[in-house]
């Protein structure tokens, strides 16, 4: 079997896993966080981890990623399995720190080995590649948030909102800006020609934002300081916000109506980015208390996620399925795949801030 192979199985299974978990969290059957666990751990987190693996060769203008590579989605995913079963069943401490420990094996495996084909790499690296391992840097972060949970059972909750928010923002928000940059522009066959120095330019606020609000939100600051926690996350806020808003603000100028056509994959992206703008301005409304933090989840999962993984992999599908040179097939999947693409992105952005907010 292709190392190729596993992209198609590993999106279909992400949008099982989605649609799962968000029937799960609005209907309230099952814990939170086993649903949360199903969309990301399970779901997510090994897509991503496959979709870097294919995407860093063309960052770095190298080989294409050998069968020995894709090992990090198969560890990520068992212990993401792990992890939903645990919170399925007696919610072990020691097993959420084990599935903590295979997932950050996977992920610092990925990451070592994308600088290993950076620093081998003739002329300058791919801004993209720098958006992939600062995203890893915040999996990593959220990772020993787990593995320390148990060791400071006081500062669980804190360490919790931390994981939460490192990795919603930091590792799967970074990994979606980054990859959206490029991946807008292919699905609608033009160039961008300001996404590179957006890239290069965007990443340190972003960051910045994502670290800000994980450490705001979670209270995890001294006493002394503690009172600047709602402020800092208000910070972290405005700045990821005001780059995902320049984001938009370049593709309407540069792409205008072909935003939202009701086929494509591209309006369905354009939906997930203004999906996690929306979200962001809700999360503030939250900070100040002024609404619940679960349906936020679900809002995250509905407007951002299932548009973005479900555009992205109808426009990737055909490629994935057949590597090589693009033919009449790959055009007629493409197609029937993104048929209504701009239409159930939308609808799928409209119901997920109605839930965040209802």
């Amino acid at each position: 079997m292709s190392p190729l192979a596993l992209l198609p199985a590993l999106a279909l299974a992400a949008l099982v896993s989605l649609a799962a978990a968000g029937l799960l969290l609005v209907t309230g059957h099952g814990a939170p966080q086993q649903a949360a666990h199903l969309a990301f751990a399970l779901g997510i987190l090994p897509l991503v981890l496959a979709a870097m693996s294919y995407f860093v060769p063309v960052l770095t203008r190298s080989a294409a990623a050998g069968f020995g590579t894709w090992w990090p989605p198969l560890l990520a995913w068992s212990g993401g399995a792990l992890a939903v079963f645990s919170f399925a069943g007696d919610f072990s401490p020691g097993r959420l720190s084990l599935a903590a420990a295979m997932t950050g094996i996977a992920s610092a495996g990925l990451g070592a080995w994308a600088l290993h084909r950076a620093r081998h790499m003739f002329g300058p690296r791919h801004r993209g590649l720098d958006w992939y391992l600062a995203a890893l840097g915040f999996l990593l972060l959220a990772l020993v948030a787990v593995v320390l949970m148990p060791l400071f059972p006081e500062q669980r909750n804190a360490l919790r909102l931390f994981h939460l928010h490192a990795n919603l923002l930091g590792f799967v928000g970074l990994t979606a800006l980054g990859t959206l940059q490029v991946l807008l522009p292919t699905c609608l066959g033009q160039a961008d020609p300001d996404a590179a120095l957006r890239l290069r330019r965007d990443l340190k606020w972003s960051a910045t934002g994502a670290l800000l609000i994980a450490v705001g939100a979670s209270s995890m600051l001294p006493a002394l300081a503690s009172k600047l926690a709602p402020a800092l996350a208000l910070l972290g806020a405005v700045l990821y916000g005001w780059i995902v808003l320049r984001m938009l603000r370049a593709w309407q100028s540069r792409f205008g109506k072909a935003l939202l056509q009701a086929h494509g994959a591209a309006p369905s992206l354009t939906a997930a980015a203004l999906g996690l703008l929306g979200l962001l301005a809700l999360g503030a409304v939250h900070g100040f208390g002024w609404m619940p933090a679960r349906p936020a989840v679900t809002g995250f999962v509905v407007a951002f996620l299932l548009p973005l993984v479900s555009g992205a992999a109808a426009h990737l599908m055909p490629v994935w399925l057949r590597p090589g040179i693009q033919g009449p097939w790959h055009q007629v999947l493409r197609a029937r795949l993104c048929r209504w693409g701009g239409v159930r992105g939308m609808l799928l952005l409209i119901l997920g801030l109605v839930i965040t907010v209802s």
